[in-house]
């Protein structure tokens, strides 16, 4: 079992959950994990074939019965044995009816037999315990199962593969030799151990550092894949807005009329493009108003730019500049932005200087005219984000960002010690615990409070 998981996952358990989303489906299955889970099995289920075996990888066919005897479903056992299976354990996994109170019978059987419920993604945490994979891998898990796009399931894919650890077992070894190389110079200064020089040291550090930072630069572009990018349409009432909104996500969400004000509430809807989920956020309009409901929606208007990573200013390109579109612009102002300038059906009026070259672009949101450029401006920004990786190794949650940025700050104070005279027992302590920041980033190294964090965001039966 991984160091320092031992005293905190206990093998000694059979757990057993359902694994397949709760409702109503041809088949759903339950999945048991531990020292009893054949035994479990045998109790319960008999086979329909004489002399039953279960074998690793093998299927039975064959009806699950209660404590009494009694017929529950006609179902398939699947046996796997250890340390060959999802959590390096013995894994039992019964496939019967698709009925939530089917399959919740056949749990209780089973917590009869004596076992236990398992608590969420802890045949996940009984994988990383027994070195099937390591916190990377198990949280790319997570994402793969909630991927709502292709690139999202993409990325995860790569990262359950190993891609990340894969690119962070080099830096940790070199660490490791450079630590190696320091420590003997200490500890045998009388007997002449040859250390490389400072520059030396440096020279070897300063890769992995580059590296470091190339990692950390992917978050940018991997928090918006994996959360989607969080976008506000925002301006004055009447402008176009919720009919732009309606136009982006395909769909009359919104409510469309010419009375001002009609949008009293921040209405979100979600689409995909290339891949990165979009949150678009119909606001309500921005103006001076005395109505309390009106009031209350232009609170949560400017609560919902606070929290966005882009906005859409519309502003009416048949209309005339007024203090209402100025309000809007300056809100924008503070995060990345596009003028949208709606109506292109009509004669246009709004004069332009006053955008002084900012980047807009020209729509109409009843016919549709426009609406491929801002498609395309909108890819653009995208584009940017990740215009640096090489690759699509990314990283996509806040803990491996933390992980890999405390690492990436203890080695560029190494290095830092090491163009001066400070000790090398002190360079150490900086080199130690970058180290011990990948080691977290991987699980070789775990917590409480890390396992915490991860698993208590999966599903039951992962």
């Amino acid at each position: 079992m991984r160091e320092g998981l031992h005293k905190i996952v206990s093998s000694d358990e059979t757990i057993v959950a359902i694994s397949t989303p709760l409702g109503h489906s041809g088949i759903g299955i339950i999945r048991m994990s531990g020292p009893d889970a054949n035994a479990i099995a045998r109790r319960f289920f008999r086979s329909h074939s004489p002399d039953p075996k279960f074998e690793h990888r093998s299927a039975v066919f064959g009806t699950w019965t209660n404590a009494n005897g009694e017929q529950v479903d006609e179902v398939v056992v699947t046996a796997f044995h250890s340390p060959r299976s999802y959590t390096g354990e013995d894994v039992i996994e019964v496939s019967a009816h698709g009925n939530p109170l089917i399959l919740q019978r056949i749990v209780e059987t089973a917590r009869i037999g004596g076992a236990r419920i398992a608590a969420p993604g802890e045949f996940t945490l009984r994988a990383v315990a027994h070195g099937k994979m390591d916190l990377v891998q198990a949280e790319a898990v997570r994402e793969f199962i909630g991927a709502q796009t292709e690139q999202q399931a993409r990325t995860a894919l790569r990262q359950l593969e190993g891609s990340v650890s894969k690119r962070i077992q080099p830096i940790k070894d070199k660490l490791v030799d450079v630590i190696a190389h320091l420590e003997a110079g200490i500890d045998f200064a009388e007997d002449d151990v040859d250390v490389p020089s400072n520059t030396a040291i440096i020279n070897d550090l300063r890769p992995l550092d580059d590296e470091l930072k190339k990692l950390r630069q992917t978050f940018g572009y991997g928090k918006i894949l994996a959360e989607g990018l969080q976008l506000a349409i925002l301006g004055k009432p009447n402008v176009g807005k919720s009919s732009l909104f309606n136009r982006l996500v395909a769909s009359d969400r919104a409510i469309v009329t010419e009375i001002p004000g009609t949008t009293r509430d921040v209405l979100t809807e979600t689409v995909s493009l290339d891949g990165v989920p979009l949150c678009f956020a119909d606001t309500a309009g921005i103006r001076q108003t005395t109505d309390r409901v009106e009031r209350l929606g232009l609170m949560r208007t400017f609560e919902t730019v606070a929290d966005a990573d882009f906005a859409l200013v519309v502003l009416d390109g048949a209309g005339t500049l007024d203090d209402d579109d100025c309000q809007a612009l300056e809100k924008a102002s503070r995060l990345p932005h596009l003028i949208v300038i709606n109506k292109a059906d009509l004669l246009q009026t709004l004069p332009l200087s006053f955008l002084n070259g900012a980047q807009r672009v020209l729509v109409s949101a009843k016919t549709g005219h426009g609406m491929d450029d801002l498609r395309d401006a909108l890819r653009a920004f995208l584009l940017a984000r990740r215009a640096d990786l090489s690759d699509d190794l990314i990283l996509t949650n806040a803990r491996q960002h933390e992980a890999i940025g405390a690492a990436g700050n203890s080695l560029e104070a190494a290095l830092s010690a090491l163009s001066g005279t400070t000790p090398h027992e002190m360079v150490l302590l900086d080199l130690y615990q970058a180290l011990s920041a990948l080691d977290e980033l991987t699980g070789d190294i775990v917590t409480d409070d890390i396992l915490g964090r991860i698993f208590s965001t999966f599903c039951i039966g992962k």
